[in-house]
This record gives C-alpha cells, sequence and structure tokens, in this order.
C-alpha cells in the first residue's frame, strides 16, 4: 500500500529533477561553461532536490494525519478542520524549517510515528546512510541559499563536492529513504488502524 505522497515523489516530483538535470545537460553541453557557472547550476539542482524531499515529507506527514482523522469519525467536518489545523499542524515545523532528521521526527511524532527509530528497526543497515544524506543535504542547502561559502567548503573538504554527481548520488539516496518512510507509515497505520485499506 503506497501512499500519494510517494506517488507524487515518483512522478510529478521525480520529473521537475529531471528536467532541471537535463537542462543542466544541455547548459554544458551547448556553452563553454567555466567551473563557476557550472557549480552554480549544479547548486539549482542541489536546492531544488532539498526543497521537493521537503514537499514529499509534508505530503506523507498530511497523508497520515488525514488517516487518522478519518478513522476518528469525527462527524463534523468544520470541527475537524479545526483540530487539524490548530492543534495537529500548527507549528509544524516543516512548514517553517528545513526537512531535518530532527524536524522530521518533531513533525512526524504528532502523530505518534517515531519515524526514524522504526526506519532504524525495519532498515538497520541503510538508515545511517539516509541520516548522512538528509544531514549533508541541509547543510548544502542552507550554504547555498544563505550564501555562506565557508559552510560549502567545509563540505568540499569533507569529500562532497556539490557537483551534479553529488546532487545524483543524494536523490538516489533519497528515493530510497522516501519508500522506506512510506513503508513505516504505512505499517504503523496498519498497526494502529487494523481495518485501513488504502491511503
Amino acid at each position: 500500500m503506497k501512499s500519494n505522497a510517494l506517488t507524487v515523489w515518483r512522478e510529478e516530483r521525480s520529473r521537475r529533477l529531471d528536467r532541471l538535470v537535463a537542462a543542466h545537460h544541455r547548459t554544458l553541453d551547448a556553452e563553454a561553461m567555466d567551473e563557476w557557472g557550472a557549480n552554480e547550476l549544479s547548486h539549482a539542482v542541489l536546492l531544488r532536490l532539498a526543497a521537493e524531499f521537503q514537499g514529499f515529507c509534508r505530503d506523507l506527514l498530511d497523508a497520515c494525519v488525514e488517516v487518522v482523522f478519518a478513522a476518528a469519525g469525527i462527524a463534523d467536518r468544520g470541527l475537524e478542520n479545526v483540530f487539524r489545523s490548530h492543534n495537529v499542524l500548527r507549528g509544524r515545523r516543516l512548514d517553517s524549517g528545513n526537512a531535518t532528521k530532527d524536524n522530521i521526527a518533531i513533525d512526524f511524532l504528532r502523530c505518534g510515528l517515531e519515524v526514524w527509530v522504526e526506519l532504524g528497526t525495519h532498515f538497520p543497515h541503510q538508515v545511517r546512510g539516509w541520516i548522512s544524506t538528509v544531514n549533508l543535504l541541509n547543510q548544502a542547502r542552507n550554504g547555498i541559499a544563505h550564501d555562506v561559502e565557508a559552510k560549502l567548503n567545509l563540505l568540499r573538504r569533507d569529500g562532497h563536492s556539490l557537483s551534479l554527481a553529488t546532487a545524483l548520488e543524494w536523490r538516489f539516496s533519497l528515493d530510497e529513504l522516501a519508500e522506506a518512510m512510506d513503508t513505516v507509515c504505512s505499517t504503523y497505520l496498519r498497526t494502529l488502524l487494523p481495518e485501513l485499506v488504502q491511503w
């Protein structure tokens, strides 16, 4: 049972990233691009990757909240919306901050799900790599978005070139993580709500 959030990640979000990567290739092929220009194109891909992953996390949390509220059976839709927007989703970290490990954990705990604990239980050999990718991507995103060259240089010194190859490597890792997050959310909701058919 896959969520609509995962479908959007695989399709619309993936297409947007593919288009940006293709534009990167076309520009490099068509022009004698200097190192600065190539780096800026790669930075654009990294920023988009961070944005799309954050959007996926929000979508997945929304799907979990929707399932829980539907199971609660609140007949008055207005009352349900009050509880959803003013209690469960108010102050959500993913609406105002980056999709960091801690922000993801705090927000999914709103549904009672310790998402990183569950990922570690179900995917013990991969979870550390996924956490590393999330941390590195957010460091790169912040360095680029806030124009802090020292942060970017630190990443480069640690062996992360912040090139298109880096972006594609991190994207592959996030593809795996998105699938895994969807799986643990589904498993959690089925345990909580055994009658759940789809979401």
